[in-house]
């Protein structure tokens, strides 16, 4: 249970088990209430009568995100401040950005695009910079841009180094795996028939270019991380290309034992182990559900990509 911010006025309908319960602020006191929040979110309240609902007038930070609304009829509510993710039903571009959230400890709501109206009427409301998903709502920004929402939640969650040189290493393992990624996100659009010459194309690079810079990486320093001795935003995306690339060949790690060890350590993180679990927000690799993704954004199979950052 939160502590109450505002210990001072005395009343009845208090929901806090660990406060006073509250009654509406004289006017007379509302500029020194609204000094005395601070960060907390200033709310409007009517001289003459008590208002029936509290009108939020700015959002503070994810993680203060709260708001009080006092009446005899009010209940004090809690604005959970969850960052919302604007995307398809499935994987795509945005997948690593659930992973992020999700390693990091952060709860999340999804409005899914279901149908081309719900993304006509997302490109209408004016808040897609580029009429293109993914987007992320979050701190009061509506974030586009794929690396650009990446970059900004890993450094609000501390997982994008402690300095310059640091941050250099991250970009440059992540953009790595980014090229991986992008090729395993293609891979169910190949044309029939070339399947498999892209699919040997997808583990060879993986095994002869981009592995082996990992398990370099983690084999030089002797840390349980790419980049310091702390989980990293390169981390979790390694990780994430880890299993995606299992799902193409299981044993795809068995000449990298380094990386073994680093899949079995990442998997035992409690936030990790949660998201990995049925019936959390991560995606299936799911082939079919293209078609559905295609109508949305009515393009054709060639043009799949236009809509997406």
């Amino acid at each position: 249970m939160l502590p109450c911010p505002l210990p001072v006025f005395k009343g009845k309908n208090c929901r806090f088990d660990s406060c006073p319960s509250h009654e509406s602020p004289p006017s007379s006191l509302l500029p020194s209430l609204l000094s005395e929040l601070g960060v907390w979110t200033a709310l409007l309240f009517s001289v003459e009568s008590r208002l029936q609902k509290g009108q939020l007038l700015s959002l503070v930070p994810s993680q203060l995100a709260a708001f009080c609304c006092f009446s005899e009829n009010q209940e004090l509510k809690i604005m959970s401040g969850k960052p919302i993710l604007h995307y398809f039903n499935g994987r795509g571009r945005m997948e690593s950005v659930r992973w992020l959230l999700a390693a990091a400890g952060v709860e999340f709501e999804e409005k899914i695009l279901k149908s081309a109206e719900d993304f006509e009427n997302l490109v209408k409301g004016g808040n897609l910079m580029y009429q293109q998903v993914p987007m992320v709502e979050i701190d009061g920004l509506n974030l586009v841009q794929t690396r650009a929402i990446l970059k900004y939640i890993a450094a609000k969650y501390n997982l994008y180094g402690k300095d310059l040189k640091e941050k250099a290493l991250i970009d440059m393992y992540v953009e790595g795996m980014r090229d991986l990624n992008e090729m395993i996100m293609h891979y169910p659009l190949c044309y029939p028939g070339e399947e498999e010459k892209n699919l040997n194309f997808i583990l060879e690079r993986a095994t002869e270019r981009f592995f082996p810079v990992y398990e370099k990486a983690l084999k030089s320093h002797g840390k349980n991380y790419l980049v310091g001795n702390q989980m990293s935003w390169a981390d979790i995306q390694l990780f994430e290309a880890i299993l995606m690339v299992e799902e193409l060949k299981s044993d795809i790690l068995s000449a990298f034992p380094k990386l073994q060890e680093f899949k079995a350590r990442m998997s035992k993180l409690p936030s990790i182990q949660k998201f990995l679990k049925p019936g959390s927000q991560r995606k299936e690799m799911d082939p079919m559900g293209l078609e559905e993704v295609k109508k949305i954004f009515k393009v054709d199979e060639d043009l799949f990509l236009k809509h997406m950052s």
